[in-house]
């Protein structure tokens, strides 16, 4: 018994009894602070001295310039480190993004809290004047880099970033500009009084106004933008617009009116004192109640899941969809289970701090919880049922593990497998870490971010040769062969090749406008941000090349797809002219005229994003090709589009007529008697106790067509009557097959996961390695598999096939071997792309400097894809067995191996296949057989009448041609050739 697992169960249990112990304050209907949102804990914005001893530091120097470039006298000029933190650099909890670009709806709450509290802006640690020719000058200096901004009357404030000592430093103030919207609420009626708070996302500084009687507001003295605006009311939750232009087009704020939920805990009927948990994206909350109904407030219109516990009971998780102003929902405390989980790695050591996220097998999230280096992590009381318990580590591959939680205490053990690892650090040209830039990973694809440090750490899926690729559009460009594993990377960024686009628009530079380079299948590199009021987006540090370039604005269709050729050590300056784009406008509608919020509306051919209906029904298509029609298609769970609906854009507004659905009720049962409490109606899911529904559904004619799907049950096609009450939807009991996960001893392995390569959920075996899975749907034939660490099993059934089935566990392969392109070198840092047929499992491996890998592996049958495409159809693949404790598998035309030409006639649906040995049969259609050769290659559809498989080694091989998924006419065409062959083979002729 490990020592550190006592201590965490002692820390756990004690824990426990704290909380249970800890009185509950009353709380009740209008008990507000326990259940509405509370200000958000701030990070420390500590201050960073800039002062150094007189006489010692460094000294700062620069220029104010006005937008034309001529000085500007007398301008006010602070300085700040720029270690000091702003909300520029803060990022989400939840999500990790920065917390500007976080797009959850609950981010504009936190947000809020910073223009509340003051927190979180440029904050001057020295300030000086400019003379009479806009020079400036700081002295006395501690520290490399600084943050210096300006202003002066009748300009804007213009930063500069990361500014070091003995760079000169010029400051372009721009015009003054003011930045105009409205605020209305959900019909679109204004709203007076909303607060409206706005900052640069260049320069973190804050400005606020008050909107007036008809809703409208001004920020004034902004400088250079875009800006991010929050608006927020009394009874309304914050709207945000996170990048706004200055400029004559107004921006409009909507605000939502906050929803209310309002739960009542049961215990057998009487009211019962809990501790309710609410949770959903972003949103997490908790109260208790002692038998009162408990509100939350300040929620926005989104799906929750909420729940209650109490000691040893828990309620069943309830997902609400908060469309009302106030939801009510009743929650039954019912005996529950606790999971007791265990971290460890898979020589049985425990994982540092893992973080535990447990979810309903449909996705919606019941709990998630941080754990201390080997101690035990309670989860419960939960609710009796199947769940899905996901660890995440640093350093660690995700795991997932079913979690079935059962009356009384589960013991569950999560083993986490380590990744490989490249970590280090981003520097810029001065060696300063270098915050917040991408970093990109080839051959992979993969990226990263580095935090505050510059630091990163990135996840690839074998060790191997990498490229590293780090691009910033005013700091420069780095890229580094690293040998993965790697620990200290320090990849630098250089100015490099540089391009610096102005963005306009009908004969004036555009604010907001982004930028993009690529080639074509090699990168995509994006700016970092947008233009601002000079239209200018720079792109420096870039790869020497030649690149396709083309400019976006959400207002503008895209500029012409331009081609540009950069060269190192220069700057090539362009411009780009965003085109004209034309509103789509219109309304959606029911049947009596009554607006429809929420309607999602594409048009087709497809131009633009997605946009949604307001609550008033109004929706707009901002920038689409002037005078071009387009067809719009309108999806709501509630109604179905029952009318054609055209439009052109700049045209008139568009009615599209959406029928309300009928709402129908039902009970779910299965075939036991018992009620089902989770199961999908259509496109709704459903989580009941008593397995009841209302839900509106589609009609056709006077009948009621809909699927009802539960896991472990046959799916049911409902097709009855159109009445409001459907009755009881009875369905029947999956088949299911049981068996043991042995050991290849015969021993039982318990906690072994339990699936199928077509199924949706999983199982965990027994204490004595039993299980039971249902057999899936639709199929004839599957594969059952079970794996614990790094072993694994798999067998093929027949559906309907009960077992017992014995899944014996084996080690993994060492497989290894080199890797060679189609001239016979070695290819190093090469990614090579397979898939486990049995259990239709992706494997990537990627080889080193030397074109060799080693990796483990789980025994089966593999598909190695071989062509440089990647692609199925039309390139070569390997087929291949995988067993015993060490394989060899080199890929490609290494050295000593022969190749062999084939004619065909290419047709639809045909194969080729080269299959290592002599056959005695092959079936018809031969795929089933000939996709578990022992090594064979195989050409699907091939492009061309001439087919050259290269890597074969010297020996006797099986040519077959036939179609691949039916029976071939005559059957396949087989024919035995040697290898090497110095003639060409013809099939099919």
């Amino acid at each position: 018994m490990r020592n550190w697992i006592v201590i965490g169960v002692m820390a756990a249990l004690l824990a426990a009894g704290v909380a249970w112990l800890w009185p509950g304050a009353k709380t009740g209907p209008d008990t507000p602070a326990p259940h509405a949102p509370r200000g958000r804990a701030l990070p420390e914005f500590a201050a960073v001295d800039v002062a150094s001893s007189p006489g010692e530091g460094l000294t700062l120097t620069g220029r104010v310039l006005d937008a034309s470039g001529r000085p500007v006298a007398g301008a006010e000029v602070f300085l700040s480190a720029s270690a000091e933190q702003t909300l520029l650099g803060v990022h989400c909890d939840a999500c990790g993004q920065p917390l500007l670009s976080c797009p959850a709806r609950e981010t504009a709450l936190h947000t809020l809290a910073f223009f509340e509290q003051q927190q979180g802006f440029l904050s001057p640690r020295a300030s000086t004047h400019t003379d009479a020719e806009g020079r400036f000058r700081f002295e006395h200096l501690a520290g490399v880099s600084f943050s210096v901004w300006a202003r002066a009357p009748g300009l804007g404030i213009a930063l500069r970033e990361r500014a070091a000592p003995g760079e000169p430093v010029d400051l372009y103030l721009p015009p003054l500009r003011t930045l105009v919207g409205q605020v209305v609420d959900e019909a679109g009626r204004p709203l007076a009084g909303a607060r409206v708070h706005g900052m640069s996302r260049r320069a973190p500084l804050p400005f606020e106004a008050t909107s007036g009687a008809d809703g409208t507001f001004t920020l004034t003295g902004l400088g250079e933008g875009p800006f991010y605006v929050l608006a927020t009311a009394e009874g309304y939750l914050p709207m945000v617009e996170p990048q706004v232009e200055a400029g004559p087009q107004p921006v409009r704020l909507r605000l939502t009116p906050a929803r209310t939920l309002e739960v009542r805990v049961t215990r057998e009927g009487a009211p019962a004192a809990a501790l309710v948990r609410l949770r959903a994206d972003h949103l997490s909350r908790d109260s208790r109640t002692d038998g009162a109904p408990i509100r939350f407030t300040g929620l926005y219109p989104d799906e929750v899941v909420v729940t209650a516990e109490a000691r040893g009971l828990a309620s069943v998780p309830r997902t609400v969809t908060l469309d009302a102003r106030v939801t009510q929902v009743t929650l039954a405390l019912e005996p529950a289970g606790s999971l007791l989980v265990t971290v460890v790695d898979e020589e049985g050591q425990p994982v540092p701090e893992p973080e535990l996220v447990l979810r309903l097998p449909t996705g919606e999230l019941v709990r998630q919880e941080r754990g201390g280096t080997g101690a035990l992590v309670v989860l419960g009381p939960l609710a009796v049922g199947n769940y899905v318990l996901t660890g995440q580590a640093q350093g660690f591959r995700d795991a997932q593990l079913p979690a079935r939680v059962t009356p009384g205490e589960s013991a569950l053990e999560l083993v986490m497998v380590r990744a490989t690892v490249i970590s280090g650090q981003v520097l810029d040209v001065y060696g300063r870490p270098a915050p917040g830039v991408s970093v990109l990973v080839q051959p992979t694809g993969a990226t990263t971010l580095a935090d505050a440090e510059g630091r990163f750490v990135a996840q690839v899926p074998t060790p191997g040769l990498y490229e590293l690729h780090a691009h910033h559009s005013e700091w420069g460009g780095g890229q580094l062969k690293v040998t993965a594993p790697a620990t200290d990377v320090q990849l630098a960024l250089e100015p490099r090749a540089s391009v610096e686009v102005t963005v306009s628009a009908e004969g004036r530079r555009v604010e907001g406008a982004d930028v993009v380079l690529w080639v074509e299948q090699q990168g995509i590199f994006r700016s970092d941000r947008p233009s601002g009021s000079d239209g200018m987006v720079p792109m420096r540090g870039m790869p020497e090349g030649t690149y396709s370039m083309m400019a976006s604005h959400p207002d503008y269709l895209p500029s012409e797809r331009r081609e540009v050729t950069l060269t190192d050590g220069q700057t090539l300056k362009l411009e780009a002219a965003l085109r004209p784009g034309a509103p789509l406008s219109g309304e959606v509608v029911d049947g009596q005229n009554a607006p429809v919020a929420g309607a999602t509306l594409v048009v087709v051919p497809r131009g633009a994003e997605p946009v949604q209906s307001d609550a008033s029904g109004r929706f707009e298509f901002r920038a689409l090709r002037p005078d071009r029609g387009y067809r719009l298609e309108a999806r709501h769970p509630g109604y179905d589009q029952v009318e054609r609906a055209e439009g052109k854009a700049g045209g008139p507004p568009v009615r599209v007529v959406l029928k309300k659905r009928d709402v129908y009720r039902g009970r779910v049962m299965g075939d036991d008697g018992e009620p089902v409490r989770r199961f999908r109606v259509d496109e709704h899911d459903v989580n009941a106790p008593d397995g009841r529904f209302e839900l509106p559904l589609p009609t056709a004619g006077d009948r009621v067509i809909a699927s009802v799907d539960a896991t472990g049950y046959e799916p049911l096609m409902v097709d009855r009557p159109a009445k409001p009450d459907l009755g009881d939807l009875v369905l029947e009991k999956l088949p299911s097959v049981s068996g043991r996960v042995v050991d290849e001893g015969g021993g039982p392995v318990p906690d072994a996961v339990v699936s199928c390569d077509v199924c949706d959920d999983s199982v965990l075996s027994g204490p004595d390695g039993a299980f039971t899975v249902a057999s899936p749907p639709y199929v004839t034939r599957y594969t059952l598999s079970a794996r614990k660490g790094r072993l694994s099993a798999s067998q093929s059934l027949e559906r309907g096939a009960r077992g017992p089935v014995e899944l014996k566990l084996r080690q993994a392969t060492r497989l290894s071997g080199k890797v060679y392109r189609q001239d016979g070198r070695p290819a190093a840092g090469f990614e090579v792309e397979a898939v486990n047929a049995d259990r239709s499992e992706p494997l990537t491996i990627v080889t080193g400097p030397d074109g060799g890998y080693s990796v483990e592996v789980s025994p089966g049958n593999y598909r190695f894809s071989l062509g440089a495409n990647r692609e199925f159809s039309g390139e070569p693949a390997l087929v291949v067995q995988v067993g015993g404790s060490e394989m060899t598998l080199d890929l490609g035309p290494g050295p000593g191996s022969s190749s062999l030409t084939v004619l065909v006639k290419p047709e639809r649906g045909r194969a080729l296949w080269v299959v290592a040995g002599e056959l005695g049969a092959v079936g018809n259609p031969p795929a089933l057989a000939l996709m578990r050769s022992r090594w064979a290659q195989l050409v699907y559809q091939p492009r061309s009448e001439q087919v050259r498989l290269t890597g074969l080694t010297p020996g006797r091989y099986t040519l077959v041609w036939g179609n691949f998924h039916v029976e071939t006419p005559g059957g396949p065409e087989v024919r035995v050739v040697d290898v090497p062959s110095s003639s060409e083979v013809v099939m099919g002729r």
